[in-house]
């Protein structure tokens, strides 16, 4: 008799150490960061200028030409789930009022502002954050 009574909790028992056991299920999630879709480049938000709230980052001016982005170089940015689209240009007048520009600062790195405006304002970054560099493509 005590044999019968004790054969369904061993089931039980057995079927619940096999469960618990098991390998995690696989994600199926289709969230990713953005550097997993495209083939993007990582540049840090090193500080923010105070006065118009330009974009300085540790992306060097050698960097950008490895992936193709020189001077007169269209590109897109991409922080959060915002596109910049932005001209690598010599100065402010290469770009009309109120565009993206992207200029090599003194200590040649890349700097993205916005030609009488603030750009880390309009897309709400700060030092520390990262923007993602994607590099032209061959039909562009």
């Amino acid at each position: 008799m005590l044999q019968k009574t004790t054969a369904p909790w061993l089931i039980v028992l057995l079927l619940t150490l096999t469960v618990s056991c098991s390998p995690p299920a696989q994600s199926t999630s289709t969230n990713h960061h953005p550097a997993e879709k495209h083939p993007l480049v990582p540049a840090l938000v090193v500080s923010i200028s105070e006065e118009y709230a330009n974009i300085n980052t540790d992306m060097s001016e050698k960097k950008l030409a490895s992936i193709g982005i020189e001077a007169g170089s269209r590109f897109t940015a991409h922080f959060e789930d915002q596109k910049i689209k932005a001209l690598l240009g010599k100065d402010y007048s290469d770009v009309s009022r109120g565009d993206w520009i992207a200029l090599i600062e003194e200590d040649g790195t890349l700097q993205l502002a916005i030609s009488f405006g603030n750009a880390a304002t309009k897309i709400g970054c700060a030092a520390g954050d990262t923007l993602y560099i994607e590099p032209p493509t061959a039909s562009k």
